[in-house]
């Protein structure tokens, strides 16, 4: 027998992340308009983290069935996304599920706290960043595709002795011509964040600019 969610709880799963799927590589809208105007469509899925019966991937045997079918135990994804985590419960284990529910809830929470600023988020300031800063936004991009949890760095130049921590991104001024004029303007419009406590200059890429370059899917 499955331990299932309610439809409130379901409800709930979906509102807390902006009905977004949760996966920190995906953030797929997974509601919208039908053609039909008093209709939805809906592609999302209140998934278990551990499983609803004893056959299902990641089950725990230690949580009763109202555990089970808890909200803590649920988390909302996308189909494609819900597929993934069920077909290889191994490589997504429960741990992985619950970070992602934490980050796409926080995400959610950042997003209501802090309106939308109309020069910062018009089409215009990106369009105008990618004109003047092509190479630097590429390389920023790829990096937040390929570490989608990334958000500081660090400028240098290559000839420099640097220790890394191993969880920041690197830029170099050999690689980016006037790149202290490029970050200056990524400040002042509050796309990064200045965080130097040492001698290198270092920086946190807000979730807005993250977004923007792809950190959560596009």
């Amino acid at each position: 027998m499955r331990d299932d969610f309610s439809l409130k709880t379901k409800g709930l799963l979906a509102k807390r992340v902006a009905n977004r799927c949760s996966n920190p590589g995906c953030r797929q809208l997974t509601s919208g308009p039908q053609e039909d105007p008093t209709k939805v469509v809906n592609i999302g899925v209140a998934a278990h983290i551990t499983a609803a019966s004893a056959e299902g991937p990641r089950f725990d045997l230690s949580l009763t069935p109202d555990e089970r079918r808890s909200v803590e135990n649920g988390i909302w994804l996308c189909q494609s996304c819900a597929k993934l985590v069920d077909n290889d419960p191994i490589r997504y284990g429960a741990d992985v599920l619950r970070q992602w529910k934490v980050l796409a809830e926080k995400s959610a929470a950042q997003e209501l706290e802090y309106r939308r600023s109309i020069d910062t988020d018009s089409d215009q300031v990106f369009i105008e960043l990618e004109r003047i800063m092509p190479d630097l936004l590429a390389e920023m991009r790829k990096d937040l595709i390929d570490y989608p949890l990334s958000r500081e760095f660090v400028v240098l130049k290559k000839g420099w002795s640097y220790w890394a921590s191993g969880h920041e991104l690197a830029y170099y001024f050999e690689d980016h011509p006037e790149l202290e004029n490029k970050l200056r303007i990524l400040l002042n419009y509050g796309l990064i964040q200045d965080v130097t406590h040492t001698n290198v200059s270092r920086y946190v890429i807000s979730e807005k600019f993250a977004r923007y370059l792809g950190a959560y899917g596009r």
